[in-house]
């Protein structure tokens, strides 16, 4: 099953995102910022990330250039 990570700082959208992502069928993680984040693709893999650009404590670019690093 292909497992999603969703990084969205802002509660509603992340939610929304979430339900349509769990109403086809997909497996997800919500992560509400960048660090949070970076911390659960240290535990799991992803098959796809999606991820705002401006959030609190580290931003988008910043999460994917440190997950492209590892």
């Amino acid at each position: 099953m292909i497992k999603i990570l969703v990084v969205e700082d802002d509660k509603s959208l992340n939610d929304l995102v979430c339900s349509y992502l769990s109403d086809n069928g997909y497996n997800y993680k919500a992560c509400y910022n960048g660090k949070e984040a970076l911390a659960a693709t240290e535990n799991e893999t992803f098959d796809l990330i999606i991820s705002d650009v401006m959030m609190p404590e580290m931003d988008g670019f910043a999460f994917v250039t440190k997950v492209r690093e590892r």
